[in-house]
């Protein structure tokens, strides 16, 4: 076990089915909780699939100006500033080219493409559509995948039936371009394409580097198969009660409370009284 006493803590935290409740809100407990944490001097990092134009309302809600990590650690932006810290796209041509490839081999499948500047949807459709609602935001539509601006990819999230998850996912393995990509599967219906070698635990190393933070115990909490690198890559790994059974099984801390009972609070407060002397 790292030694923990007298240090300070980055907490690196999940959103969907952590931080938020169901109904996508933060509860008060949780952003009382989260202010007490920053006030003793330590640094609260959410980090999500979401792009920031997704994030704004939540990062006013905590009133975060330190960094984040998005799109499942494509991407390190600072609140503070105002800017993207640093981040790391997918090639255009061959992304473009699997684009094509997968939605002509599911027409199922929409395909959300985000760059700094927006959102842009190919293929829209009725899983598409509920994304936006339930994240609060809304997609430029085209008719065609060029028609999607070039260059700065941050990642493509494909949103179709949960049954051809799978089956998207196999053949996603056999395309020529494949070994240019990562992907990793993020919701229910939702398959995600990022850049090679991206994950939430590559972010948080390259955001601990960025930062100076490693005098810092990093803490990192999520509930989903997306959260599984950020979790190994962290000194301590903490999951609410709802978590996905893989990621219950490879954590530190699981909390009886799930995310629509304040787990996030009282992760805080577990990690905060192990450093104390």
């Amino acid at each position: 076990m790292i030694n923990t006493l007298n240090k300070k803590i980055a907490f690196f935290c999940d959103m969907d089915g952590t931080l938020l409740n169901h109904d996508k809100t933060i509860s008060q407990e949780n952003l009382d909780a989260i202010a007490e944490f920053t006030r003793q001097g330590n640094l609260f990092v959410v980090s999500t699939g979401r792009v920031i134009q997704a994030m704004r309302r939540y990062v006013d809600a905590m009133q975060l100006n330190g960094p984040c990590i998005l799109c499942n650690g494509g991407q390190i932006y600072d609140c503070g500033r105002g800017e993207v810290a640093w981040s790391k796209d997918l090639d255009y041509d061959k992304a473009l080219a699997m684009v094509n490839e997968l939605t002509s081999r599911f027409p199922s499948a929409c395909a959300e493409v985000c760059r700094p500047d927006g959102i842009y949807d190919y293929n829209f459709n009725e899983y598409e559509r509920h994304h936006w609602q339930i994240a609060g935001f809304t997609a430029t539509v085209c008719e065609r995948a060029e028609d999607i601006p070039r260059g700065n990819w941050s990642k493509i999230l494909f949103a179709m039936p949960h049954e051809d998850i799978e089956p998207f996912a196999e053949y996603a393995e056999t395309l020529e371009f494949f070994p240019y990509a990562d992907f990793v599967t993020s919701g229910t219906n939702f398959h995600e394409m990022l850049p090679r070698g991206c994950s939430k635990g590559s972010a948080l190393k390259k955001l601990v580097e960025i930062y100076g933070l490693d005098d810092y115990v990093t803490v990192a909490m999520g509930d989903y198969i997306n959260d599984m690198e950020m979790l190994r890559a962290a000194d301590i790994a903490v999951c609410p009660a709802n978590s996905h059974e893989d990621v219950k099984g490879m954590c530190d801390i699981v909390t009886e409370e799930d995310c629509e009972h304040g787990a996030v609070t009282r992760a805080l407060r577990t990690v905060c009284s192990m450093t104390q002397g």
